[in-house]
């Protein structure tokens, strides 16, 4: 009698968890929200941005890394670029038809912020002050989503450059620093104008090609009335006919190089002015 007791209540447990279960999937079935489009990201090749009549064209190369193109050509920033097309696939909170909401009165009717998956255009508008989310317009719907993907498309294009100081897989041919030069002789051997060790100059040339800023931001003038003549280095890589310059415009509290002819500048920790700059100091 006691081992049917048991076994019914064996039974019972199961159909409860079972039923326990199926509802609790269900609701989460119910309450997962819906997505903004079912676009595969792996499959997109090109990105427009446009912002406050600024415009930034990001293309996928072979490799499927991202570079940008314009405003100025350079690497680009592949962790934020994913980021940005995570808006594809961002959960929706409210879906609305055009006719059903004033276009103008939440900036969608002529909107200053787009960007442009391949041939799908998503347009930016204002924030809806009572839920914080954002409205955004795609083809005849206007949308409220996390407003987590704006701050990135209105900020200058440097937030999506590389933190990395030379394009992808560069090879250095000749490095020309404040204080020192080192090229490759008739040989292909490494060479400098100051005594310096072979590892010591394989070290530098090493740094130079894998360290990475903390920071990019647009470029800052911090000497307007040219009082003060900035350190440049210039470097020359394979494949490429003019050096790269940058400018020393700060070392304290960081180092920052800049690049001012595509108004960028690189932020590093100041350890790396000794690793990159004055290395036998």
């Amino acid at each position: 009698m006691m081992h049917k007791k048991t076994l019914l209540n064996l039974v019972m447990l199961v159909i409860f968890l079972s039923l326990a279960s199926a509802i609790y999937f269900s609701e989460q079935e119910t309450n997962r929200l819906e997505l903004l489009t079912a676009i595969d990201t792996s499959s997109i090749r090109s990105i427009k941005i446009n912002h406050n009549n600024n415009q930034t064209d990001i293309i996928k190369r072979d490799n499927e890394t991202w570079s940008i193109r314009s405003p100025a050509n350079i690497d680009a920033n592949n962790f934020r670029i994913n980021s940005l097309l995570d808006l594809l696939n961002t959960p929706i909170h409210k879906k609305y038809a055009i006719a059903e909401i004033d276009l103008k009165s939440i900036s969608l009717q002529k909107t200053a912020t787009s960007i442009k998956f391949d041939d799908t255009v998503i347009s930016f508008g204002d924030i809806n002050p009572a839920t914080n989310l954002r409205y955004i317009k795609l083809d005849n719907f206007i949308y409220t989503i996390e407003d987590i993907f704006y701050p990135l498309l209105s900020s200058n294009f440097s937030t999506l450059v590389s933190l990395n100081l030379l394009p992808e897989n560069s090879e250095i041919t000749k490095l020309i620093l404040p204080d020192q030069v080192i090229s490759k002789d008739n040989n292909q051997f490494w060479q400098s104008n100051i005594a310096s060790t072979a590892d010591g100059i394989n070290t530098i040339i090493d740094d130079w090609q894998h360290i990475q800023a903390f920071g990019t931001h647009k470029y800052f003038e911090r000497n307007p009335d040219k009082t003060i003549d900035y350190d440049e280095v210039f470097i020359y890589i394979k494949s490429q006919e003019q050096a790269i310059r940058f400018l020393i415009t700060d070392t304290d509290p960081w180092l920052i190089l800049a690049r001012p002819e595509i108004d960028l500048e690189y932020h590093l920790d100041i350890k790396a002015y000794q690793q990159l700059i004055s290395p036998q100091q």
